[in-house]
């Protein structure tokens, strides 16, 4: 299953505030897991959705995953 990939305002301002190049790794990595679900995922499930941290280099992804709308939502990016 492929996802539709939503960045979260905190997600947007996080990742705003690293260097560029770090940036667009991590969106590669975002936008490869949700097409092909490969990557170092962490997968913790909730109630309606699957929290879902993605490892990349010495980043973290947060996000939700709602199979209900097909939906990734990234929340938070951050340094491990």
């Amino acid at each position: 299953m492929s996802w539709d990939v939503e960045w979260m305002p905190p997600a947007i301002v996080s990742l705003q505030r690293i260097h560029w190049r770090d940036g667009e790794r991590i969106d590669a990595a975002v936008q490869r897991f949700a097409t092909t679900g490969e990557g170092a995922v962490f997968r913790v499930a909730a109630d309606n959705a699957i929290i879902v941290r993605l490892r990349v280099g010495q980043y973290r992804v947060l996000g939700t995953l709602d199979p209900w709308d097909g939906l990734m939502r990234i929340w938070w990016v951050y340094r491990a």
